[in-house]
């Protein structure tokens, strides 16, 4: 509210006019970098794709979209070829445009509990070279990790050739964003980390860094089997739970980078203790340690998930009986988050993929066992389909930064090199 008497400031009709014409130059601009952003996007997640393809895939018309390949012609990022084989078998066959994944990569890392893999992925997600190794000791700690990520990022770059666009990193933990701080990683045995700084330390890149079922999630819903949904509850089995979500067709964060915690969420009031401190959370019915304590209890003494799940598939009485509790278990688990989020579909990644295939009558038990009648829609369950999920998330969380903007990396293309300073 103005005080009274006083009349609004009018701005300077000069400054008016010059932002006038600002608007009116930027909004061609910006209408461009969007497209641009569309029909790269689509190469890199579909590969070679005609232009007339194009056009109808992204709603754009024909000569919009010749003029668009040019761009991403000039910037190197593609190529155009005629098909081996025409459709029509007539007339003069349309180019398709083709991603040069060694025209740009990134860098995807995946630390998980007890290995680190690394690897250069070129656009269109072809995987360029890679690096694995086992955590052992002191190489748990957060600096020894990023020094060996590093060194084998800058082995890497080296091999793949053209520009390094960004590095990605997938970790087990609570993710507090932009500086990507592991707030809470158990099982790494690490707290309040600051990671992405350490690694910013080292490299001076373009460092973005996400928890690991989110970026399962990400890579499941872009390249894998939730593709075509836009409400998705990604559910990962590792050595803990983890949960990703998908709402609206975007990766769901919450206020501070935490949302899809599944694992913690109670199933059992009085339930064991977590070593979160709360008690009856679902990864103390689903995880691979609470699964493999079933087993023992059960009489089945095995070090690892891989047998047990053998002997379930063989129809072992007790092994299909220890599988077939920790499907109800995770069915009752979904069926919490299913009454908060009503998803499409629901993807199980990791060991609990494998819960799934051998157990799905069970989990659909305690899924629909949880869910009020109204809420019992029909919920389509989905094993995960992409091996290493969370590397792939990780390097398409990389190139966001690239897809987003294909025009303003074309000086940094040019110069050999990605700048820190667009981080954000």
């Amino acid at each position: 509210m103005r005080s009274p008497g006083v009349a609004p400031a009018q701005p300077d009709s000069a400054d008016a006019l010059m932002a006038s014409r600002a608007s009116s130059v930027s909004r061609p601009e910006e209408i461009r970098r969007q497209n641009l952003s569309v029909v790269l996007r689509q190469v890199h997640l579909h590969g070679a794709v005609s232009r007339p393809d194009l056009a109808r895939s992204t709603g754009l018309n024909r000569s919009t979209i010749g003029a668009l390949v040019g761009d991403l012609l000039d910037l190197g990022m593609v190529t155009q070829r005629t098909p081996d084989r025409h459709r029509d078998g007539a007339g003069r066959p349309p180019y398709l445009v083709v991603p040069r994944p060694r025209s740009v990569h990134v860098i995807a890392v995946d630390i998980d509990v007890a290995r680190v893999e690394v690897a250069a992925i070129g656009l269109s997600g072809e995987v360029l070279g890679r690096v694995e190794w086992q955590l052992v000791g002191r190489e748990r700690s957060a600096a020894q990790v990023a020094d060996r990520v590093a060194s084998a990022t800058t082995e890497l770059t080296a091999a793949a050739g053209g520009i390094r666009v960004g590095i990605g990193v997938s970790l087990p933990a609570m993710i507090d964003n932009p500086r990507g701080i592991a707030v809470y990683a158990p099982n790494l045995q690490w707290s309040y980390e600051p990671f992405g700084d350490l690694l910013r330390d080292r490299l001076s890149d373009h460092i973005v860094i996400g928890n690991d079922a989110d970026l399962a999630a990400l890579a499941e819903h872009r390249r894998g089997v939730a593709a075509g949904y836009t409400d998705v509850v990604y559910v990962l089995g590792r050595v803990g739970v983890g949960g990703g979500v998908i709402i609206g067709g975007e990766l769901l964060r919450g206020s501070r980078g935490y949302a899809g915690e599944i694992g913690h969420m109670s199933v059992q009031a009085n339930g064991p203790v977590c070593h979160c401190g709360n008690r009856g959370c679902l990864e103390e019915y689903v995880g691979e340690a609470a699964i493999l304590r079933s087993a023992g209890a059960a009489g089945v003494a095995t070090p690892e998930l891989g047998p047990l799940f053998a002997q379930a598939e063989r129809g072992e009485e007790i092994p299909v009986e220890v599988v077939a509790a920790a499907g109800q278990w995770l069915g009752r688990g979904l069926s919490n988050i299913s009454h908060v989020l009503n998803p499409a579909a629901i993807v199980a990644g990791g060991h609990l993929a494998e819960v799934l295939r051998l157990a799905e009558p069970s989990v659909r038990i305690g899924l629909q066992r949880g869910m009020v009648t109204i809420g019992r829609a029909p919920i389509t369950l989905l094993q995960g389909g992409i091996r290493d999920a969370p590397l792939v998330g990780a390097a398409e969380l990389a190139y966001e930064q690239l897809l987003s903007a294909p025009d303003l990396m074309s000086s940094l293309i040019h110069r050999g090199t990605a700048d820190p300073a667009l981080d954000g």
